[in-house]
């Protein structure tokens, strides 16, 4: 890269804003960049990033976010292996009312162990919503401005619009009717972990799998909507550029050859800090949602586990807990990866087209 199209590059960053966007990020996402050694808006940096060191970064990750579920998953163990000793003592008794009792203290602790750290991680994946929402507030405008500069001005006025109002709809559903609904689903479980003769964990199943279905179902309508009208933008946007350059090749005397080779390169450089601030948008999105992604992933192995060794000891009303609280977590995870995925897929389809 010359110095003029450097200098050019660092104006066109500095007059859109977007130098002042890593600063919008949190202070862990932060210390995730500089762990990296990544210059998040200089473009040689993303040629120099090593699949080690994003490997590094991940294990790291993994290893932090895996000491809660650990610490859970050995808890969830022991009880299960009590209660596996008094199932023995049980067939010497012969008392129906002693494993009752003795079902309902092991559910009663494994639910101490498992809801109070799970409404952390609750907490925790609100917060990283929010995070990825004040960011892409901020990211989105300079993001669209750049667009526009360059060029892409029908193509910046569609994906500022429509990423910016599904994500405030998401935020609303998920403030109202998602979160609500997770936890109604796990007091379901837990009550029909314990009450015989009432399946209220089918309730619970029945909740995730239509969450699921209708995150899933919003996703697809929102990358249609938007791949359709980047489709019909990119048209408008390639007409007027071949416009301008055209009338000042032929339309300028003496000069119009020189001023359309600058105009060229003006828009050049406006690619150039379009893919950047487009794949450092990713990155920051991907950054914040990837250690509660990780913690939820964990969270939802170990109880895998748990659940998988109160049922080998025929412990049922811990496997229901545990497969109930394991439901929940998987609508955690679909959460942030539909979060991710429309900032991911949107900014994707418009790089594509508008570089198309």
């Amino acid at each position: 890269m010359t110095a003029e199209v450097w200098e050019a590059y660092t104006q066109q960053m500095q007059s859109s804003g977007a130098a002042d966007l890593p600063e919008r990020l949190p202070q862990n996402v932060q210390a995730l960049l500089d762990s990296l050694d990544l210059n998040a808006l200089d473009p040689s940096s993303y040629a120099e990033l090593g699949f080690g060191d994003a490997a590094q970064l991940l294990t790291n990750l993994l290893y932090t976010q895996a000491s809660g579920p650990r610490q859970t998953l050995g808890m969830l163990l022991a009880v299960v292996l009590l209660c596996a000793l008094f199932s023995g003592l049980d067939g010497a008794v012969g008392s129906l009312s002693l494993r009752r009792s003795y079902q309902g203290v092991a559910v009663l602790a494994a639910g101490g162990a498992v809801l109070v750290p799970l409404f952390g991680l609750f907490s925790r994946v609100w917060e990283a919503i929010q995070q990825v929402t004040v960011f892409l507030t901020a990211y989105v405008p300079v993001y669209g401005a750049i667009l526009a500069t360059g060029g892409k001005a029908v193509s910046a006025v569609s994906y500022q619009t429509t990423l910016l109002a599904a994500i405030h709809l998401l935020l609303w559903l998920l403030r109202g009717i998602v979160f609500p609904f997770l936890l109604v689903s796990l007091a379901l479980g837990c009550t029909g972990s314990v009450a015989d003769g009432f399946c209220l964990d089918r309730f619970s199943g029945a909740i995730h799998k239509t969450v699921m279905w209708g995150l899933g179902l919003f996703s697809s309508l929102f990358v249609g909507f938007l791949s359709l009208q980047q489709m019909v933008a990119s048209a408008g946007d390639s007409l007027g550029s071949r416009v301008v350059k055209f009338s000042l090749s032929n339309f300028v005397p003496v000069v119009g050859g020189v001023l359309s080779e600058a105009y060229a390169t003006v828009m050049g450089c406006g690619g150039l800090l379009r893919s950047t601030v487009g794949a450092f948008g990713l990155l920051a999105v991907v950054l914040v949602t990837v250690p509660p992604l990780l913690s939820c992933v964990c969270w939802n192995v170990g109880l895998q586990l748990a659940g998988g060794a109160a049922a080998l000891f025929g412990l049922t009303p811990l496997d229901t807990l545990c497969r109930t609280a394991a439901g929940a977590v998987k609508v955690l995870i679909a959460v942030l990866a539909v979060f991710a995925l429309l900032m991911i897929l949107s900014t994707s389809v418009v790089a594509f087209v508008a570089g198309g």
